[in-house]
């Protein structure tokens, strides 16, 4: 379930709920690290497409990419096999040509598991240049912040 709720800060975010599956766990059956990623890079799919901008189609037709430049994540507390947990996801910062993305996991007693920041910068298809974002993902990504 994803949706997008406005804060008592007045900053709007987007959620998405999930579970921890079997393949998603180390051998002692908690999320493997690396997966927080995975968590957080189907979030910003979800995002991306719920404002209108499917990384799908912008691969396939647009004339620039979304690149991530950097990501970092820090662990809190275990999520395990079976966990439902949600994922919070706010636009942290906008520069010229990029936007900074960060992620807040928590289990169903909002208790923190992790935190996931990425840094996505735009670049023209053909050369990879850096190039300013598109005006329409500059006004849909700034209602999120």
């Amino acid at each position: 379930m994803e949706n997008s709720q406005k804060q008592p800060h007045g900053l709007i975010m987007f959620t998405m709920d999930f579970s921890v599956r079997l393949p998603d766990t180390d051998a002692a059956g908690i999320l493997f690290f690396g997966n927080y990623f995975k968590v957080a890079h189907d979030a910003y799919e979800a995002f991306m497409e719920s404002i209108g901008f499917d990384l799908s189609q912008i691969i396939l037709k647009a004339d620039f990419l979304i690149l991530i430049a950097h990501a970092e994540a820090n662990y809190k507390t275990p999520l395990r096999l079976g966990d439902k947990a949600t994922v919070e996801l706010m636009v942290e910062s906008m520069g010229r040509t990029s936007f900074v993305l960060s992620y807040v996991l928590k289990d169903l007693l909002q208790n923190v598991a992790a935190t996931v920041k990425t840094v996505h910068v735009t670049v023209d298809k053909e050369n990879e240049d850096k190039i300013p974002l598109p005006e329409k993902l500059k006004e849909k990504l700034e209602s999120f912040r």
